[in-house]
């Protein structure tokens, strides 16, 4: 008899398991607490598409070609109804590099121009078409059941509903996200899942927009990023001529009035490179500002000492290993952890511990990879923008970081070597920290740093005081005009 499986969550990584598991051939219940998406394909699921309970979904989404390359080898028909939706493909290594320096390896760089809201979407309608997938949907899990174990961990045997109904199971999936309530209802049960942590200290105000007819400005929203003294701005391709920005802002900045519409539009063009992407002769807005903060690098450990610490239950995605959102990087691992889930159910399906033993054994050397690649990221940007001195035992992997940041990026127009090392990075085309393992790769871009710190600065927008009096400014125009008109409609 096949096991009684569920899943908890019906984001990307829910979805994208719960599509690997009926490949091989395992009914599946998948329980979601939103709404289904709008049956109506008219509508735009952006807008249209109820998710509070992912609370990112309208902010900006990066898709590495790991995403794609996961779904072509365990999921093609996503792909096709990527393509069916109108989503484009775009290799962005070659629209820079010519022809004749192409190489057959470079296709891995390619890459799906979407909106988190219609990647889901599609990963959505193919999951739905699975007769072997019952959706419970809008649902919500209130708690788990467990059975103690007496000479092993304690295995998961139930799910409670806020219903009041239980489901009898023999496997749970976790695909939750990083604000999962099942490590609450495990720590509840006396299971300590060991987890590293480290608070990413940042908060974005991001907006949406659809390029006007006829906009002369690149497609290419990617190329549009850079760091001024007090915050970042990053760029986002999206689907059907839509694009979002970022502007991601350390806490200490005090820059809340960013979650204004007209004082981050002030902001934005005080912003040179950002200034003709939010002109209305370019761009049109498609909702308000999205704000999203209090994130953090997170690593759970459901293997320690080399034996699970529960079984019938595996973390995907987030609930496994959570990163900095702006690095593109979540979307890409929830698939891998989704896949290689489905393969350790497939192997295992008899046997919760060597389940558990294997999917940890296919997942922990890469999660570890992206958690300390995000987290020394992170670490590099909180250095710089608070002026913080760094710590003797971090200054070592601060100047790998900048050499990663700096000597490899300055090189991605001019060095094709450089320009593959890059790509294969933000791309998660293979683990995430051996961009410079190559000894070449290092030379050349510690040569550009040479070349970086001989160039005089360049300035890329306004400085920390002046953004905030631009900042400011706007703000008690936008007060005194909102308070004009609900005086004109008392």
């Amino acid at each position: 008899m096949k096991p009684r499986i569920v899943v908890l969550g019906g984001g990307i990584a829910g979805l994208a398991a719960s599509i690997g598991l009926v490949r091989h051939g395992y009914p599946v219940t998948l329980i979601e607490r939103d709404p289904p998406p709008p049956a109506d394909p008219d509508l735009d699921p952006f807008l249209a598409w109820k998710r509070r309970g992912v609370p990112q979904f309208r902010l900006p989404h990066g898709f590495s070609a790991r995403a794609r390359t996961l779904l072509a080898a365990h999921a093609p028909e996503v792909l096709d109804q990527l393509r069916a939706d109108g989503i484009e493909e775009i290799n962005v290594f070659k629209t820079f590099i010519p022809p004749e320096l192409w190489e057959p390896s470079d296709e891995e760089f390619t890459v799906v121009w979407a909106r988190r809201s219609a990647f889901e979407l599609a990963l959505r309608r193919c999951a739905e078409a699975e007769p072997g997938i019952t959706f419970l949907c809008p649902e919500l899990v209130d708690g788990l059941r467990f059975d103690p174990g007496e000479s092993g961990p304690p295995r998961v045997t139930g799910v409670s509903l806020a219903d009041g109904r239980e489901l009898a199971v023999d496997l749970v999936l976790d695909c939750g996200g990083g604000r999962s309530r099942v490590s609450r209802w495990l720590a509840a049960a006396g299971v300590h899942v060991q987890a590293d942590t480290q608070d990413c200290q940042t908060v974005y105000f991001s907006r949406y927009y659809r390029f006007t007819p006829g906009c002369a400005l690149p497609k290419n929203a990617m190329l549009v990023r850079g760091e001024l003294e007090s915050l970042m701005y990053i760029g986002f391709p999206g689907d059907h001529d839509t694009f979002g920005l970022c502007l991601e802002v350390h806490p200490s900045e005090n820059l809340q009035p960013l979650r204004n519409t007209w004082t981050w539009e002030a902001a934005a063009r005080s912003i040179p490179a950002l200034a003709p992407w939010i002109d209305p002769a370019n761009a049109t807005p498609l909702a308000g500002v999205q704000i999203m903060g209090g994130h953090h690098n997170v690593r759970r450990r459901f293997v320690a000492d080399g034996r699970p610490v529960v079984t019938g239950l595996l973390a995907v995605g987030d609930a496994l290993c959570t990163t900095n959102p702006a690095y593109g990087w979540g979307a890409s691992m929830a698939l891998t952890y989704a896949f290689a889930a489905a393969e350790a159910v497939a192997a295992h399906d008899r046997d919760p511990v060597a389940m558990a033993l294997a999917y940890d054994a296919a997942t922990a050397a890469e999660a570890d990879a992206v958690y300390r690649e995000s987290a020394a990221m992170d670490r590099a940007r909180i250095y710089r923008i608070t002026g913080q001195e760094v710590p003797e035992q971090d200054r070592a992997e601060m100047e790998r970081q900048r050499l990663i940041a700096e000597g490899v990026a300055a090189g991605v127009l001019s060095d094709v070597e450089l320009s593959r090392a890059f790509c294969r990075r933000i791309n998660l085309a293979g683990p995430a920290d051996s961009v410079i393992n190559n000894p070449e790769i290092v030379l050349r871009a510690k040569d550009n740093l040479r070349q970086l710190a001989a160039a005089p600065p360049v300035e890329l927008g306004p400085g920390r005081q002046e953004l905030r009096e631009i900042i400011l400014a706007a703000e008690a125009r936008g007060e005194g005009e909102h308070a004009r008109l609900e005086s004109s409609h008392a």
